[in-house]
């Protein structure tokens, strides 16, 4: 039997997102994080990830490369900010509507008045060839899909100044699998 919040039939993963995004909103400190990924289980994976390493930063969600390309541009409708401010860390997949997430990172090397961004290519696909790629065309870093908590925890041993941490508990040691104060739980 699948849990769930406040006594509610299943949500939709979509809407799990939406919900674990809106209710941390108020808690959120730190660079921001962009996700850009068309896959809303993926994106749940990395929410909880993100939840279970106690990742404090503001994070904001895209679902296509041409979103994240006007989102990175600060145009359309996130030309405001102040709402929707410059990501320090972006988490982009690779296999994406086009553009795909090679083509967004080719558009960021043609845009250098980008600040300084942590780029976490992401894919299902692990082969050397699509990895190289990623590299190629501007990747910090690449990591294997679906991520998980110990993916997250490397990436904040390696990139530290990046990432804003709840204090406290060690980032990992929690038995609650990725259920902490009030940020959602994932049923």
């Amino acid at each position: 039997m699948v849990g769930s919040v406040s006594g509610e039939k299943s949500l939709s993963l979509s809407q799990r997102n939406a919900d674990w995004l809106s209710e941390r909103i108020p808690s959120a400190t730190g660079a921001p994080v962009l996700i850009a990924d068309d896959s809303e289980a993926d994106i749940f994976f990395l929410l909880r990830a993100f939840a279970a390493s106690k990742v404090k930063n503001p994070v904001y969600v895209v679902r296509s490369g041409s979103e994240a390309i006007e989102y990175l541009a600060g145009q359309g409708r996130f030309s405001n900010r102040s709402r929707y401010p410059l990501p320090k860390i972006v988490f982009l997949d690779l296999k994406m509507p086009a553009p795909d997430g090679l083509e967004v990172l080719r558009w960021k090397d043609r845009h250098k008045g980008l600040p300084r961004i942590l780029w976490v290519a992401m894919s299902n696909f692990d082969v050397v060839k699509t990895i190289n790629e990623a590299y190629a065309a501007g990747a910090t870093t690449f990591l294997t899909k679906p991520l998980d908590a110990a993916d997250v925890r490397n990436l904040i041993d390696a990139f530290d100044e990046y990432w804003t941490i709840q204090e406290g508990e060690p980032a990992g040691n929690s038995d609650d699998q990725g259920r902490s104060g009030s940020q959602a739980v994932f049923a």
